[in-house]
């Protein structure tokens, strides 16, 4: 389910880029417009529709695999199983510092990733295993 979210997300995105030439296409040729202007309300909606899910279906996954003992956290004192369980999806701005930690999550190799925020203390966490929770917070831990 991860990988079908990931490829909606990113083909929209690359749809409103074309969107977005489209539109500027449409300006040039005294068009009125309203094509370019709703190919891009419509790919933005459905890009952060997918976003949503996208975040959604790494954190089960994660619990999922965790719960099964596919997954198992590597000894830590920031993280533990009962903190993954109540992640929370992150749909805020993230004010993380620029201090990180690691968590290795066994027998995958993979990683995740912790930033603690300087505002609050939350602990956003990042997952290496996906391309899109490498660069964007998937979640929190309070």
């Amino acid at each position: 389910m991860v990988i079908f979210w990931t490829i909606i997300f990113y083909s929209n995105i690359i749809l409103a880029i074309f969107s977005i030439l489209y539109l500027f296409y449409e300006k040039i040729k005294k068009k009125e417009g309203f094509k370019g202007f709703f190919l891009i309300s419509f790919s933005l909606f459905i890009m952060f529709f997918s976003q949503d899910r996208l975040c959604n279906s790494i954190l089960n996954e994660i619990i999922s695999d965790l719960k099964s003992g596919r997954l198992v956290l590597e000894n830590n004192n920031i993280l533990t199983n009962q903190n993954v369980y109540n992640l929370q999806i992150a749909s805020r701005k993230h004010n993380y510092s620029k201090k990180t930690y690691a968590v290795t999550v066994l027998p995958s190799k993979d990683d995740l990733i912790i930033k603690k925020d300087f505002s609050n203390d939350k602990y956003w966490v990042f997952y290496s295993k996906y391309y899109y929770s490498r660069s964007h917070a998937i979640g929190f831990v309070e």
